[in-house]
């Protein structure tokens, strides 16, 4: 058994099965890992560290970010870094130079790994890419996030669905990515979104639903929605579907939260209004949606009838329609059929539904949804 809690971030780079985590290809991987990460949340930044890194290597050589090729990456910035440091000790002679010679880049000491850290994070992602801006995506899930996140990418071009630990469920469309806690706090359900995405959102009036997109806050108790918020567009758009949705510029928001004040200045939106933020002239602006139908134009109908229908068919259904899955004993089920229509029901309203007509119970574990029951008479 490995014990990953001695890795450091140059260990990580190593592992086939975090690389496919990190990069979303392996569903197995992301269960391992989310898993791990959740028990040992105090090894949540070297966790990010080395994301950072795979990032970085994966968006400079895309398909040819392999074994050997990270390591003759990191051998070279050793070499630079061995280099700079000996320059500096020639300016300055009160730092002595730490000998690298034919130390083991792999298994070096801990300075060795500080080094290859600092060097490799300066040479490939910050010297590559920009500083993220405050209040970008990159930023929010880097610095602004209090708990371990995971993330979920979309490079398909369909729509993803993802069940986030309380229920509710997100339908990411394509070229956009989201981020969230395995397991949300006891305050309140954050997620971070980069792109756009259709929001079910389970109610819980104890615990308001926020969203952090492109300096904007949408904050819901229970609803249906759309956000558009790709980073490189001029534009937040949000629009309702079902229930009541208030929206925030990020920086209003965050002033009010810091100075306590209970009243924040937004915009509340209904069912077929939406809200338009400018960034540029950071102003919010509210209107009726132009074609209601093109707020669910990438999403699925979930318009469900059943009529005498076997509860396994019923779950088979739902799992199609939400791209869930939900786990129960199909042979103590056999013998329980409902009828039931669905229309603007959330997956959760739906269930509820459907286990107390049979006597059931439900839960969300990992991921997936688990149906308890004795069964039908």
């Amino acid at each position: 058994m490995i014990n990953y809690r001695t890795y450091e971030a140059e260990d990580f780079l190593f592992d086939e099965s975090f690389r496919q985590w990190t990069a979303g290809t392996s569903p197995q991987a992301a269960h391992f890992w989310e898993q791990w990460l959740a028990q040992n949340p105090d090894r949540a930044e070297v966790v990010r560290q080395a994301q950072e890194l795979i990032r970085a290597l994966d968006n400079h050589y895309r398909d040819d970010a392999t074994d050997n090729r990270i390591a003759l990456e990191l051998n070279k910035l050793i070499a630079k870094a061995a280099e700079r440091r000996e320059a500096e000790q020639e300016e300055d002679t009160e730092h002595p130079v730490i000998p690298l010679g034919q130390r083991s880049w792999w298994r070096g000491a801990v300075a060795a790994s500080v080094l290859l850290v600092a060097a490799f994070s300066t040479w490939f992602y910050l010297g590559r890419t920009p500083k993220p801006a405050v209040g970008s995506y990159e930023y929010l899930t880097r610095t602004v996030a209090t708990i371990p996140l995971q993330e979920k990418v979309n490079t398909s071009p369909k729509p993803m669905n993802i069940l986030l630990s309380d229920g509710s469920v997100v339908t990411l469309n394509p070229k956009s990515r989201i981020s969230y806690p395995v397991r949300f706090d006891a305050l309140s359900r954050t997620v971070y979104l980069n792109g756009e995405a259709f929001f079910d959102v389970v109610k819980n009036p104890a615990k308001p639903f926020l969203i952090y997109a492109n300096q904007t806050v949408t904050k819901v108790l229970g609803t249906s929605f759309l956000v558009r918020a790709y980073c490189r567009e001029k534009e937040v758009t949000v629009m309702v579907k079902t229930g009541r949705v208030s929206v925030y510029s990020q920086k209003d928001y965050e002033k009010a939260q810091q100075s306590g004040v209970r009243r924040v200045e937004g915009v509340v939106l209904t069912p077929n209004q939406q809200m338009t933020y400018n960034l540029a002239e950071n102003r919010l602006v509210k209107a009726l949606v132009e074609k209601p139908a093109a707020l669910v134009a990438n999403r699925p109908s979930r318009e469900q009838v059943f009529e005498d229908a076997s509860v396994a068919r019923v779950f088979s259904s739902l799992e199609r329609t939400y791209g869930v899955k939900l786990l129960f004993d199909e042979e103590a089920l056999a013998a329980c059929l409902v009828n039931v229509t669905f229309n603007e029901e959330n997956l959760m309203e739906r269930l509820e539904v459907i286990c107390q007509t049979i006597g059931a119970s439900y839960e969300v574990l990992d991921g997936q949804i688990v149906i308890t029951s004795k069964g039908c008479q």
